[in-house]
């Protein structure tokens, strides 16, 4: 039965573990990439005065009517205080001009300032500007900007919510993988120091999969890790349910949160608050890459986070679009434990806690990749001929912690739970039909 559901998983997993491989390994080094290739459009010489932020911004909206765009998807948030038709308008507008998704303002001398805007395809793509001149050092294309396009890519892109609903089936799926691998794996008659070492002179069926196992078992808690911290980022899991599981308990982060998305013109009137905003967040003490979105709802506030390796260092600050006074300044201990742990997977997945995460998370990307190889291979040296070797379904009664187990997934993951009713019915129905007297003339 284990055999049974392992194989049945893993064929809908294997592709979603070797897209977000390779997706999450292009993102954890675009940055890297994009120095490396456009250090013309990432890097500037100091100089001794600063153009105003504002003026940078205003430059790069400048800048973006040259370029042929219309206005992405809509914004949402989960802290939205103004759903009305109106305030949902306004991105998308084309009289607005193209919505802004992102200022990025680094605290590195000889880094340039970046400009994020929405292409209609949903992606987003740079405008980088000189902070001491004011003037616009060029712009990439959507497809250009590898950090957009392969987080893009990793999150379901192009297929919208409809995608991240799929990688979250994946995700829940790929957690049936490794509990049903890890009990298949358990040491009978060796120990498990012993089960953990392949057994090289056994013949090629028994090391091969002595090799998909140990690995497998050594990256298990790094990959439940990532796919439970993976969960919060779905369109249906992280939205309709952690959002709710939040609002019962009270633990909602208070510094709420912005999708970005407001239009150029939007930007453009609360923009004479920038400088004050940015200047007293970073008179607060607020380290690192500066990352600033504004909502296209009336009374958003300026919403600046910043990057870090540091979870002491890791700020959310609120300014007042009107004047550029702070209106709301949080730490990572501010923060309800719920939203605190969603942080921690955040910084986990992007590299953020330097060189070691960076590299940890490329091997265990990599490592991945090899249990899809050694998984298919393993499938292909052992299947019978001429057939998909799909192992029997056995008829047993299932013990009461595997229910236990089951039952408690499809209550927390509803994707999951409805495809194993609709996995029960297909089956239901493919034996009905193929018991029938016109299944057995088939």
């Amino acid at each position: 039965m284990f055999w049974r559901w392992h194989f049945l998983a893993s064929l809908l997993v294997i592709p979603f573990v070797l897209w977000q491989s390779t997706t999450g390994t292009l993102y954890l080094w675009s940055e890297w990439w994009m120095d490396v290739s456009r250090p013309e459009l990432r890097f500037v010489e100091p100089s001794a005065a600063r153009a105003p932020l504002r003026d940078q911004v205003a430059a790069a909206l400048a800048s973006s009517l040259l370029v042929p765009a219309t206005a992405a998807r809509p914004a949402h948030s989960h802290g939205a205080t103004d759903s009305s038709p109106a305030a949902a308008g306004a991105v998308g507008d084309p009289q607005n001009g193209i919505p802004v998704d992102s200022i990025i303002v680094a605290d590195d001398p000889h880094r340039s300032t970046t400009v994020l805007l929405q292409s209609s395809s949903g992606l987003s793509y740079p405008v980088f500007v000189n902070p001491y001149d004011g003037h616009v050092l060029g712009t990439l294309k959507p497809t250009e900007w590898l950090p957009g396009l392969s987080r893009s890519l990793h999150g379901g892109w192009p297929l919208g919510k409809a995608g991240s609903w799929l990688l979250e089936l994946a995700a829940s799926w790929a957690i049936v993988m490794i509990i049903t691998g890890l009990y298949l794996w358990w040491p009978h008659g060796r120990s498990l120091r012993q089960a953990l070492w392949p057994r090289f002179s056994a013949g090629p069926r028994i090391l091969l999969r002595d090799l998909h196992a140990c690995v497998a078992v050594l990256f298990s808690v790094v990959f439940l890790f990532f796919l439970i911290s993976a969960l919060p980022w779905t369109a249906f899991w992280g939205e309709q349910v952690l959002l709710r599981v939040q609002m019962a308990l009270g633990q909602e982060s208070p510094a709420g949160f912005s999708p970005g998305g407001a239009s150029a013109t939007q930007i453009a009137a609360a923009s004479p608050s920038l400088d004050e905003a940015v200047a007293t967040a970073r008179a607060r003490g607020v380290k690192g890459l500066l990352e600033i979105r504004l909502a296209p709802w009336p009374g958003a506030p300026w919403f600046m986070t910043n990057r870090t390796a540091s979870l002491a260092d890791d700020r959310t600050v609120l300014g007042d679009t009107r004047s550029g006074a702070i209106v709301g300044d949080f730490r990572h201990d501010d923060h309800p434990l719920i939203p605190r742990l969603v942080a921690v997977g955040i910084h986990v997945h992007q590299g953020d806690f330097g060189p070691v995460n960076l590299w940890l998370n490329t091997a265990f990307a990599l490592s991945l990749v090899w249990l899809s190889i050694t998984g298919i291979a393993s499938w292909w040296i052992r299947r019978p001929k001429q057939a998909l070797g799909v192992p029997p379904k056995v008829r047993v009664r299932w013990p009461r912690p595997l229910v236990a187990v089951v039952a408690t997934m499809c209550l927390l993951l509803p994707i999951f739970a409805a495809s194993v009713l609709a996995v029960a019915g297909i089956e239901k129905l493919a034996r009905g039909f193929w018991s029938s007297p016109e299944g057995e003339r088939c």
